[in-house]
This record gives structure tokens, C-alpha cells and sequence, in this order.
């Protein structure tokens, strides 16, 4: 099965479009080529994103991370807003918000879907409502500029919220964490080694280690062998590219290796596991 990229109502590096219910239904997973936000009063229904299944409520922001695989349910509803972005556009965000953007669209599954308290909710939706305003305004030489200082400013309240849920990212072990996740999601095709990563945040491995297993409780070696398994599936089951050339894209020096590592993750060899035909 090929799959196609999501790029509706995307001419432009940047779009937001109001919900007042159904959603655009689509039977098929697909890979979302932007970061998504959705910022909703009222929800029904379900979004499976890379395998998490989600239920979707009152009081919601939802985040989808460029590359992520999504299915709403059926019957899903959505009353709010949808912002979509590239990375090309939020690097013309203001730099002091970029911390925001990698903790929350690092591929981590803890932090897609986040309750917001009402007032909170609220407070989004009227920054969403500027947003939109300014959106369907006529072009003017400074709009971008504009643009991206509302998005800087949603993605810091909705840091926010994830940070009142999250206690843990207010010391310092949680914000390496979040970098840590960051590293990952962007390197992980070049390097699995974890001496690695723990060189780029100036640490010693068993710093690292301690650091993901209080935080996270699963050991850093697991959490990079699962966004390798994760990117591993989706192109095993969305494209017809050979095992082979999907081993060098993950920088796997042979088949060989990467069947072994895929199977020591899966049970499952890569080739049966794209048999089975479903993600």
C-alpha cells in the first residue's frame, strides 16, 4: 500500500482552518508531511497515531509530529481549530520559543494528547481565533512575521499545559530528557549509539541511562531502537521500497543486521512482518 501525504489546504508553509464538527474522514492511515495542532472544545470519537489510540473529549489539544502516521475513527467530531505548520515555517518563529516546539513534537506518545483545564482551553481558543483573523486576512508585507508570532505564542501556552501535567519538566533531569528525545527523533537514522547522544548533551552513559529510566522508565537504548522500529514499520507497510533500502535508510550496514534487529524488537522478520499487511 502506497501511502500519500496529507497536505490539504497546504500551498503555503502554514494554514489554519476552523472545525465545527465532522472531519474529514479518510479509511486509510496517513503520514502527515506537517506538524499538526489541534485545539478543540468538543471531540468524539478516536485518532490512532503511530498505534496509540487516543479518545478524542471535551477540552483537547492534540499534536502530530511531521512523519507521523494517523487514522481518525469514523465517527470522530471536532469543534475548534486545526494549525499546520512545517518546520521551514516555525524556524521564522521568534528563537526563545523553540524549546516548545521539541517538547512537544518529539515523537513521544506521553505528551500527543493533552487535557487542558477549561480556562486554559479557552485562553488557546482566543489566540486560535486571532490567528484565523490574521490568517484570512489579504497578504501584507510583514504577514508571516505576524503568522508565526501567534503560532510562537499557541505553542508556548500549550507547552504550558504540558508542563502543568508534567511536573517533572520543571528540573533540570526533565529538561535533558526533553533534548534527549529531541536528539533521537532528529539523529536517529544517523546513529543508534547511545555514547552518542550522551556526547551531544555532555553527559556520561550512566547519567543518560539514570536520567531516561526516572523519567521515561525505559532505558535509553530501548527508546532509539523504538523510533528505528516505529520508522521501520511505516515504510515497511507504506511503500514498496526493498528491505534492503529500507536497512540504508536507517543506517544499517546490511540487511543482515537490520532483519536481526528488527526481529529482536518484533519478533518478526521485516519481510513478515510487511506480509501481515496491517500497521
Amino acid at each position: 500500500m502506497e501511502l500519500t501525504d496529507n497536505t490539504k489546504g497546504f500551498e503555503v508553509e502554514f494554514s489554519i482552518t476552523s472545525l465545527d464538527g465532522n472531519i474529514d474522514y479518510n479509511r486509510q492511515p496517513q503520514r502527515t508531511a506537517v506538524n499538526r495542532i489541534y485545539i478543540y472544545q468538543n471531540g468524539t470519537g478516536s485518532v490512532t497515531i503511530d498505534k496509540t489510540s487516543l479518545h478524542l473529549e471535551k477540552y483537547q489539544v492534540l499534536l502530530m509530529a511531521k512523519g507521523q502516521i494517523f487514522l481518525f475513527s469514523e465517527d470522530s467530531s471536532l469543534a475548534g481549530y486545526e494549525i499546520s505548520f512545517t518546520d521551514a515555517f516555525w524556524e521564522k518563529a521568534p528563537e526563545s520559543a523553540s524549546n516548545c516546539k521539541s517538547v512537544l513534537f518529539n515523537l513521544n506518545a506521553d505528551n500527543q494528547g493533552l487535557a487542558a483545564e477549561k480556562y486554559d482551553l479557552e485562553e488557546l481558543f482566543s489566540v486560535a481565533a486571532m490567528l484565523n483573523r490574521e490568517y484570512q486576512t489579504e497578504n501584507y508585507i510583514n504577514k508571516t512575521d505576524a503568522l508565526a508570532a501567534y503560532l510562537k505564542i499557541i505553542m508556548i501556552k500549550t507547552a504550558n499545559i504540558n508542563f502543568s501535567l508534567q511536573d517533572r519538566y520543571n528540573n533540570s533531569d526533565r529538561k535533558i530528557y526533553t533534548h534527549f528525545l529531541e536528539l533521537v527523533s532528529q539523529n536517529y537514522q544517523k546513529t543508534r549509539e547511545v555514547s552518542a547522544y550522551a556526547g551531544f548533551l555532555n553527559i556520561t552513559n550512566k547519567q543518560l541511562s539514570n536520567i531516561c529510566n526516572k523519567q521515561g522508565g525505559i532505558s535509553p537504548k530501548k527508546l532509539i531502537a523504538g523510533m528505528i522500529i516505529n520508522e521501520a514499520k511505516r515504510m515497511l507497510y507504506f511503500s514498496a521500497s526493498p528491505v534492503k533500502e529500507i536497512a540504508s535508510v536507517l543506517n544499517f550496514s546490511s540487511t543482515e543486521q537490520f532483519s536481526h534487529f528488527f526481529k529482536k524488537q518484533t519478533s518478526l522478520s521485516p519481510q513478515a512482518y510487511r506480509n501481515l499487511g496491517q500497521f
